[in-house]
């Protein structure tokens, strides 16, 4: 293998420890990574290397990949730990990666077409959590080109919008994206309208996924409450399972909004605005106090549920969503061909309320809809009312009776 001149693994190492400790990382996150240097260590010397670079780095990975059983989640945290030591060999510093749109620094040409999108989305009448939304994806799109080196927007092509849009997993945002690309070309920005170019995301089930009483019970009892995360997730899950909560909503639930003594849950809906006074049930009482007293991290941090590892931030609404979908999998549970995700929660309870005879008001009113028609969507699954409409299927004639009669084969 052919070496170019690079720092030292000890160097490195020393630079990337350094900003563990800056940025206040757990001595459990600095353990594990002192684990995945005595293996890179171990590596570099069979092969008789001495100093580091990235194709060390991506040598590292192939060949743990190839001589070692381990699972994903394994090699993902691998890849995590490379990109770490990357970005401090590529004179990048310490990047966060798991980072708010405020965080990144853009250009000023980025930084002003970026505001003046959002205001005139403020003018359209959108709220400001739709605002926020709206930014993190803006900036993000704007700094993933900034790193494929477009240094301003008119140097903007077809192909770098391109490549930025693949990096994007989340594909809600490529409707963000493609909006803000017209933006920019109405405005001047850009020479040529780049919207073309942002992938769609599949079209939306016409029909809410639901998932069964029992297909509930087996994503929860996947959940071992023995761990941090597990007594965490359980809450998430029941949060959204027997409240119907919103996934924005339970990762911005706050100490101020839970009233043990009084037995409710009293927040502001994120997507409406509207206050919403919800009943603490006995088992999402007991998982949120076995998580506030046996596994939440010692934080200042008003908000309930906190990463695993420092910095101990509020979650993002893409954990939750991680959250589900592993208990999904853990629990054996295939959506097969239903959407899935925490989204999942609230279509099965309403579904639920229905087929028992809930009326639609009182639906409504638990899921906090606005809009007293939306809740009409569930009456697609009222099993119950449409057998009521069911129609007699009108008596055979012709060759079709004949058929059924034996008289005729096919």
């Amino acid at each position: 293998m052919q070496q170019v001149a690079q720092p030292m693994l000890c160097e490195l190492k020393d630079q990337l420890f350094l900003q563990l400790d800056a940025n206040q990382y757990s001595e459990f996150y600095k353990y594990y990574f002192r684990i995945r240097f005595v293996a890179l260590e171990k590596f570099m010397s069979q092969n008789g290397l001495t100093d580091y670079s990235d194709e060390v780095g991506k040598s590292f990975l192939e060949n743990y990949r190839r001589t070692k059983n381990v699972s994903q989640s394994t090699m993902y945290a691998l890849n995590s730990f490379i990109n770490r030591l990357n970005d401090i060999n590529d004179g990048h510093g310490f990047i966060p990666r798991h980072f708010k749109g405020d965080q990144i620094s853009l250009s000023t040409d980025f930084n002003e077409a970026t505001g003046n999108y959002i205001s005139s989305c403020q003018e359209r009448g959108n709220v400001q959590t739709t605002l926020n939304w709206k930014t993190g994806k803006c900036t993000y799109f704007c700094f993933l080109v900034q790193q494929l080196g477009c240094e301003s927007l008119g140097q903007l092509t077809a192909s770098l919008a391109t490549k930025a849009c693949l990096q994007i997993k989340n594909k809600d945002a490529w409707r963000c994206v493609r909006e803000f690309l017209q933006f920019l070309c109405e405005k001047g920005y850009t020479n040529r309208d780049f919207s073309y170019v942002v992938p769609k995301a599949p079209k939306k089930v016409v029909l809410p996924s639901v998932y069964s009483t029992e297909e509930i019970r087996k994503i929860e009892s996947s959940v071992d409450t023995s761990s941090v995360a597990g007594k965490r997730n359980l809450c998430i899950l029941l949060l959204a399972s027997r409240l119907a909560m919103r996934s924005g909503d339970i990762v911005k639930l706050s100490f101020s909004e839970v009233d043990f003594c009084n037995g409710r849950i009293n927040y502001m809906q994120e997507k409406t605005g509207r206050l919403q006074s919800l009943p603490i049930l006995p088992e999402v009482r007991n998982a949120l106090k076995n998580y506030i007293n046996n596994g939440r991290p010692d934080s200042v941090e008003d908000r309930i549920f906190l990463r695993l590892e420092a910095p101990y931030r509020s979650l993002t609404t893409a954990a939750v969503r991680d959250v589900v979908n592993v208990c999904m999998k853990k629990g054996g549970v295939e959506p097969n061909g239903r959407r899935h995700g925490p989204h999942i929660f609230r279509s099965s309870v309403a579904t639920s309320m229905v087929n028992e005879g809930v009326s639609y008001e009182v639906v409504r009113r638990i899921l906090g809809h606005k809009d007293p028609n939306v809740v009409q969507h569930y009456a697609a699954l009222d099993v119950n009312n449409l057998r009521n409409c069911a129609l007699q299927a009108p008596e055979p004639t012709g060759y079709l009776k004949d058929l059924l009669e034996g008289r005729a084969v096919l």
